[in-house]
């Protein structure tokens, strides 16, 4: 079993239509968390035991993927601390996950001296894309994105052999094809409808149009869009990535689950 279940998608912080990124990954014995953006603990929470999670991968460390870690850590050592799941996040941001602890560590209670670094065991991920992690039976690489920070495309594969891929966000580049290539679903950023060269080449975004030529590059199966600017271009979105891409697109609507297909 492998199944993508959509917690939050917005662009930049919680909204009417639910939290910022934040992706479940569910499994036949437990749930991996990708993103943890604003909002990503409250939606968990009324929907899955804090028991069953088995580990958080963060794509990149802009707010709207990863604000949440310090709830997430809050809430792993107060009022009874839980056992330490790994926390994987881009090579060469350890000084700025530890940043978190050194301005919310709380000097007076001995398990929160540093939250995120006594709830989590920290492991970096070289974006090499050929790197193997593996948590609750699922492997994982992790591929360069182009991004203002080091930004991670992810890629999951259960030992059937559905695949499941993230985008993060990014510029139209080749290793984030490579990470989607035939996978069943693509959880792809699309930001824009239109969009200037500095904030899709220099910052490192990208239109539902691009997303659908990205899918259509890589031969995935399923292309999810998410990380939309304005919850108001789904549709848009979707009737411009089909114009790329010929085989099924969806919106990350929160609250939505999507089977990888069969192996």
């Amino acid at each position: 079993m492998l199944e993508l279940e959509i917690l939050g998608s917005n662009a930049t912080a919680p909204t009417r239509e639910g939290p910022a990124s934040c992706y479940l990954l569910r499994t036949a014995t437990g749930v991996l968390l990708v993103d943890a953006g604003p909002g990503s603990l409250l939606a968990y929470c009324a929907r899955h035991d804090l028991a069953d999670l088995r580990g958080i991968v963060v794509t990149h460390l802009h707010a709207d993927h990863s604000l949440d870690l310090m709830a997430w850590a809050y809430r792993w050592t107060f009022p009874e601390k839980l056992a330490q799941i790994p926390l994987f996040h881009p090579e060469g941001e350890t000084e700025r996950l530890a940043a978190f602890d050194a301005v919310f560590g709380i000097p007076t209670l001995p398990t929160m001296h540093r939250p995120i670094g006594q709830s989590f065991r920290a492991v970096p991920m070289p974006r090499d894309g050929v790197t193997v992690h593996e948590v609750d039976g699922l492997s994982f690489r992790s591929f360069a994105a182009h991004h203002s920070v080091p930004s991670a495309a992810l890629r999951f594969e259960a030992p059937d052999g559905r695949v499941v891929a993230f985008s993060s966000d990014t510029g139209y580049c080749a290793p984030v094809a490579e990470a989607a290539r035939e996978a069943d679903l693509f959880v792809c950023e699309s930001t824009y409808l239109e969009a200037d060269e500095q904030a899709l080449h220099g910052h490192g975004h990208l239109t539902a149009r691009m997303a659908g030529r990205l899918a259509a590059e890589a031969d995935a199966r399923h292309l999810v869009l998410t990380h939309f600017a304005d919850p108001a271009d789904w549709d848009a979105g979707r009737e411009h990535a089909t114009e790329h891409f010929t085989g099924p697109v969806s919106i990350a609507v929160p609250g939505s689950v999507f089977p990888a297909g069969a192996a």
